[in-house]
C-alpha cells in the first residue's frame, strides 16, 4: 500500500560520512538472508556514499488513545509493554496500570483490549474492589501485594511457546522482577523464585530470532539513573545484570542547552521546580540535600530486535530542580531518543541525538494534550500493514503542578483557572500513538542533482530484489557489480528500469532482467543511485 505522506523529518539532516575507498573490500562478504532488510542506521552494508545525506524521521502523532476514563483508572494510566495481538482471538491485549491516587493499596495494573489498537474496551473481571466496586478490569496477580511490589508493566505475548498455560510472560515487581506466565493475560502464576535485580523500571522484550527473552532493568550509572540488561533462554534462569547503556560525557553539556531551549520557547509546559543555570554562577545551598540537575539521565530504554539488529528508544531524562520542600527526588522532562546497536554492547546513537519523540507543545491549550513532559516508551512497537505504531505514555507533569506553588507551598484548588479545573479534571496521564512509515528511521536521501550508494561486498539470495523508497517525482536506478566493481552484463546502469513512486516494496528491475535469480550466491556490490528520492531499505525475497 503506497504511503500517501512523508513522515516527518529532523530537520537536521546528517551528512554521510566518507567511506573507504572501493578498492577496501571486506574480507568476507555480508550473506543477504531473504526477507531481511538492509537499513542505513549505520555502515554495515555501506562501502560509499556520493552525494547523499542521512536524515532521522521522527513517527506521526496520533494523540491519546487510552485515557483514565473509568474509576479505577485513578487520575492516569501508563504503560511499559505495547499492545500484544492474540492470532486466535484477533484482538489486541494491552496491560496498563491504573492509579488511584487516594489509596495506594490499589493501584496496579489493568486489561484493555481492541479490535483496532485505538478503541479499547475494558472487561470487568472481578478481582479486587476499587472504590467499593468489583465492576472493573484489574488483575490481582498476588493479594498480598501492594503497590509498588504488584508492579506489572512488562507482559509479552510468545507465539512460540508450546505450553498454552505459559502463552503470556511478564515480569512482576518493582525493587526486583519475578517472572510470571499465564494462559489467558488474566491469571498469573509466577514460574519460580527468581529475582532479576533492578530499581522502578524495567523492559521485556522477545528476540525470537535468537530464542531469547531480554530485560531491561534500571540501574545506574555516573550520571544517575541508567540500565542493565539480564537475558533468558527458558524465562526462568536469567544471567547476572550487566551494564547496557546510560547518559555519557557527550550528553552532559547538551542537556544544558536542552533545558534553556525548553524554558525558553513558551510553546512548550515548563517543569514547576527549576534551579538557576548552574553557569550562571548558581551553587545550590549548604546543608540541604542535594540531587544533581541540570544533567541527562537514562530514565528507561525500550530496545527490540529488528530486522537483524536492535533499535532502542532511550529515554533521557533532564532534571531541572529539587522537588520541594521534600528535596526527596527532582522535576524536569523528558524526550525519547533513538539508539541502535548490533551486539547489545556498543551502541551508535542517532538523529545527533536529538528527540525521536518530543512533547507536545501546548500554544493551543492544555487539555488533551498528555505527553507535555514525561514521554515513557513501550517495548516494542506494533507492526500495522505498511507502518510502526509507537504506543507511549504520555505525562501532563512530573511533580503536581496544581497543588504546589513554585516555593513548595501548597496550592489551593480553588485558586485554578477554568482551564486549569480542566486540565486537573481530564486526568495526569495517557497512552499516546505515533505512527511511522516501515523501516522508516533512517533515510539516505538526494536532492534534484542525485546522488549513489555503494554497497560492501554480498552474497545475494533471494530471486527478487526490493526498495522502500520515497520518490514521488523522483527516481531509483540499482547497477549490480561484480567483485572487481565492473557493472555484470544485463544488470548495468544503462539497463536498469527506473524505481518510482512513494511505497515501502518497490520492485527493482532490468530492461531484459525482471529478477536477480542468475546471481544467487554469488559475490556481488549494489550501487544504488537516487535523484530526488529517499532511501530506507533494500533486500531480496
Amino acid at each position: 500500500m503506497p504511503m500517501k505522506r512523508r513522515p516527518p523529518r529532523l530537520l537536521l539532516a546528517i551528512a554521510c560520512a566518507s567511506m573507504p575507498a572501493l578498492t577496501a573490500i571486506a574480507a568476507e562478504p555480508i550473506e543477504l538472508k531473504p526477507g531481511r532488510k538492509q537499513l542505513f542506521l549505520d555502515d554495515y552494508v555501506v562501502q560509499e556514499t556520493t552525494g547523499l545525506a542521512r536524515t532521522m524521521h521522527r513517527p506521526t502523532k496520533r494523540g491519546a488513545v487510552l485515557r483514565p476514563d473509568i474509576p479505577s483508572d485513578g487520575s492516569l494510566v501508563q504503560i511499559r509493554s505495547a499492545p500484544m495481538w492474540v492470532p486466535d482471538e484477533k484482538v489486541y491485549k494491552l496491560i496498563y496500570i491504573g492509579y488511584t491516587m487516594e489509596d495506594h493499596a490499589t493501584i496496579g495494573p489493568s486489561l484493555a483490549i481492541s479490535k483496532d489498537g485505538i478503541h479499547w474496551d475494558k472487561p470487568h473481571l472481578g478481582q479486587m474492589e476499587i472504590r467499593g466496586s468489583k465492576q472493573n478490569n484489574r488483575i490481582v496477580i498476588d493479594p498480598k501485594l501492594r503497590w509498588p511490589l504488584n508492579a506489572f508493566e512488562n507482559v509479552i505475548y510468545d507465539p512460540d511457546e508450546p505450553d498454552p498455560a505459559r502463552r503470556y510472560k511478564g515480569l512482576l515487581g518493582a525493587q526486583g522482577r519475578q517472572p510470571v506466565v499465564s494462559p489467558d493475560c488474566i491469571h498469573w502464576k509466577r514460574l519460580s523464585n527468581a529475582t532479576i535485580p533492578s530499581s522502578d523500571e524495567s523492559q521485556l522484550v522477545q528476540d525470537r530470532a535468537n530464542k531469547r527473552f531480554l530485560a531491561m532493568v534500571k540501574t545506574g550509572n555516573k550520571h544517575g539513573r541508567a540500565f542493565s540488561i539480564s537475558v533468558s533462554t527458558d524465562f526462568e534462569r536469567w544471567t547476572p545484570n550487566r551494564f547496557l547503556f546510560g547518559a555519557d560525557d557527550e550528553d552532559q553539556p547538551l542537556a544544558k542547552e536542552f533545558i534553556r531551549r525548553r524554558l525558553a520557547d513558551p510553546g512548550l509546559a515548563k517543569p514547576l521546580f527549576v534551579d538557576p543555570d548552574p553557569d550562571a554562577g548558581w551553587r545550590p545551598p549548604e546543608g540541604k540535600r542535594i540531587i544533581p540537575t541540570w544533567r541527562a539521565e537514562c530514565y528507561n530504554i525500550a530496545l527490540f530486535p529488528y530486522e537483524g539488529l536492535y533499535i532502542g528508544l532511550p529515554m533521557m531524562y533532564y532534571p531541572t530542580g529539587q522537588a520541594l520542600p521534600e528535596r526527596n527526588n527532582t522535576d524536569g522532562f523528558d524526550i525519547i531518543q533513538l539508539v541502535m546497536t548490533r551486539d547489545l554492547v556498543h551502541f551508535k546513537r542517532l538523529g545527533d541525538r536529538q528527540a525521536f519523540i518530543s512533547a507536545s507543545r501546548v500554544d493551543k491549550g492544555l487539555v488533551g494534550v498528555y505527553d507535555r513532559m514525561q514521554l515513557v516508551p513501550s517495548n516494542q512497537p506494533v507492526e500495522r500493514d505498511d507502518e510502526l505504531w509507537f504506543y507511549y505514555g504520555g505525562l501532563k507533569w512530573r511533580g503536581y503542578i496544581y497543588e504546589k506553588y513554585t516555593d513548595g507551598r501548597k496550592r489551593d484548588i480553588e485558586t485554578l483557572s477554568p482551564e486549569e479545573r480542566a486540565d486537573f479534571e481530564d486526568g495526569w496521564g495517557a497512552v499516546c500513538l505515533a505512527v511511522l512509515r516501515r523501516d522508516g528511521f533512517i533515510s539516505l536521501d538526494s536532492d534534484e542533482k542525485g546522488g549513489s550508494v555503494l554497497t560492501k561486498p554480498i552474497k545475494l539470495a533471494g530471486a527478487k530484489l526490493f526498495l522502500n523508497l520515497d520518490a514521488p517525482k523522483g527516481q531509483a536506478f540499482v547497477e549490480i557489480l561484480d567483485e572487481q566493481g565492473k557493472p555484470i552484463p544485463g544488470y548495468s546502469q544503462a539497463e536498469a528500469v527506473a524505481v518510482k513512486g512513494n511505497a515501502v516494496r518497490l520492485p527493482v528491475t532490468w530492461r531484459a532482467k525482471q529478477d536477480v535469480k542468475d546471481l544467487v550466491g554469488k559475490v556481488v556490490r549494489l550501487k544504488i543511485g537516487l535523484k530526488d528520492a529517499s532511501l530506507y531499505a533494500f533486500w531480496t525475497e
